[in-house]
């Protein structure tokens, strides 16, 4: 080979020698990095029972996170009901792994519950918060043979609504309601999941609930449009009703007291359907889950099988979450002894 061609090649080799080192000073893609999740399962824990708009929110979520996690793993979703949401609450925080491989979809009221309950054992700050898939808007639901039909009737006129707990909503809403705004209202204790709370509705067991859109929808989607079920109010931090000329609640407060109380449990309207994982998970991997969830929010066809559901999609941050979870610390002793009066806790 004559001097030329020998130049040529030097020329190539070290040419390809700098590409290299670039190569290997750039950012690596995340398919470049180790795969953790290569070969695991993603357990994610939800606080009520089948059926409910929480459960199948979580199976949804789960048929496409694997997608956006290097190492493909596999998910699963296990129901664990008890307590409105506290059961659950409780093992995520202390004894759930904390490596990533389980997270869980709280209830909307894990705040209230730490400051409220004696039995709750974790601090609602420290989660680490994945995301949000979408928010809550409580309406006041009642089955179409129920004694009332407006909230009018119902200050004169019993009307049992069916409870998954204390630390439910389903219980806090029809208690305060009573206490603060005068409406003749009776929880009846020991329900697990909507699904079994709208059977006890056919039934003749209770007249209503208090819930989302989503949590009808997820069970008897045709209640709505039939006149199955009728709403007469909502409970929220909205300006506006999600619905025309339905009553706001908070609007009915007979004194600044009470509307403080109202607006503080009011709050967990913000949480809606939450993911978090146990404190102490790994930063890396927190990073890895809070980016799948975000990205699985975003995917059209997650999004297509959620409407096609009927779900809604209101996805916020970590960071968001966080910052709502933060002002539970922040009750004074004196609001809280109010709240746990008015909730008869």
């Amino acid at each position: 080979m004559g001097r030329g061609g020998i130049a040529m090649v030097m020329s190539r080799m070290v040419a390809r020698c700098a590409l290299i080192s670039l190569m290997a000073a750039l950012p690596q893609s995340s398919h470049a990095a180790d795969p953790f999740y290569k070969g695991k399962t993603i357990i994610t824990l939800v606080s009520t029972g089948p059926g409910g708009s929480y459960d199948l929110i979580a199976r949804t979520v789960a048929r496409y996170l694997p997608n956006y996690i290097v190492g493909a793993p596999s998910a699963i979703v296990q129901n664990m009901p008890g307590g409105g949401g506290k059961t659950m609450a409780n093992y995520l925080y202390n004894i759930a792994p904390k490596d990533g491989t389980t997270i869980g979809i709280l209830n909307q009221t894990v705040g209230l519950d730490q400051i409220l309950s004696d039995n709750s054992y974790y601090n609602t700050a420290k989660f680490a918060w994945l995301g949000r898939v979408s928010t809550t808007t409580t309406l006041i639901m009642v089955y179409k043979n129920a004694p009332v039909h407006s909230l009018e009737e119902m200050k004169t006129t019993q009307t049992l609504f069916a409870g998954q707990g204390k630390s439910s909503q389903t219980y806090m809403i029809p208690t305060l309601m009573r206490t603060l705004l005068g409406f003749k209202t009776k929880v009846v204790m020991g329900y697990t999941s909507a699904p079994e709370i709208f059977t006890a509705m056919e039934r003749g067991e209770v007249h209503g609930r208090t819930g989302d859109m989503n949590a009808l929808n997820a069970s008897h989607p045709q209640w709505a449009a039939d006149g199955t079920i009728q709403f007469l109010g909502e409970f929220s931090l909205a300006d506006k009703p999600s619905m025309p000329d339905l009553p706001l609640l908070l609007t009915m407060a007979p004194d600044a007291k009470s509307r403080e109380i109202l607006d503080m449990v009011g709050s967990f309207s913000g949480f809606g359907y939450p993911y978090a994982a146990p404190p102490g998970t790994p930063g890396d991997r927190l990073d890895t889950l809070r980016k799948a969830l975000a990205d699985v929010v975003q995917d059209p066809a997650f999004l297509a099988d959620m409407k096609q559901q009927r779900m809604t999609v209101d996805p916020e941050s970590a960071d968001y979450l966080a910052k709502i979870a933060s002002k539970f610390d922040a009750v004074s002793p004196e609001l809280l002894d109010r709240m746990q009066k008015a909730l008869e806790w």
